[in-house]
């Protein structure tokens, strides 16, 4: 996904002023209020996560505070308000990955790669969000979903590696879901 930033790698404030003023009205505070989680989704979907300049815009297009604002990012796991990096993963920790060791590749990717939930690599390469919910392809468990499309199942802790290695050499990843 490309996201709203000049070419000089500053950040574009105004698609997302754009937005909310075409889609973002209301009459009341409370009316404000509840268009804040709305508002918060189109940054996240501009930038690839919501930074502290496009909350501000947030808060003042609503006529709330920054700090509410804030409050409702950090509330919900889905908002990001770190950049991301190069690549998303979604690993789930749904019963049937439980089950099948996805434990083992949470603490692979903690100790093997410096990352637990939320967090991204020192080198800037991925991004984890752990899903305690289920991404709905038990038939691969244990998952993760790699930059928002692709599945890449049946992990180990060596799969996970080598999907991973792959991942950063840029190779595809569609081939990954074969039994040993």
């Amino acid at each position: 996904m490309a996201h709203a930033t000049h070419t000089d790698g500053e950040l574009d404030l105004e698609p997302l002023k754009r937005i909310l003023e075409r889609d973002f009205r209301y009459d009341t505070h409370q009316d404000a209020e509840e268009l804040i989680l709305g508002a918060c989704q189109e940054a996240q979907n501009l930038y690839g996560w919501v930074p502290q300049p496009a909350a501000q815009v947030i808060a003042d297009h609503l006529g709330v505070s920054v700090n509410r604002v804030y409050s409702l990012l950090t509330f919900y796991a889905d908002f990001r308000t770190e950049p991301p990096g190069k690549h998303f993963l979604l690993l789930c920790h749904g019963t049937a990955c439980y089950v099948m060791g996805s434990q083992r590749l949470i603490a692979t990717l903690r100790d093997e790669y410096g990352i637990t939930n939320g967090e991204v690599t020192r080198d800037g390469e991925l991004t984890l969000q752990v899903v305690n919910g289920c991404l709905g392809v038990c038939d691969l468990a244990p998952v993760i979903q790699v930059d928002h499309h692709t599945y890449c199942g049946r992990l180990t802790p060596d799969r996970l590696r080598e999907t991973l290695e792959a991942l950063k050499r840029g190779e595809p990843l569609e081939e990954r879901n074969e039994t040993d």
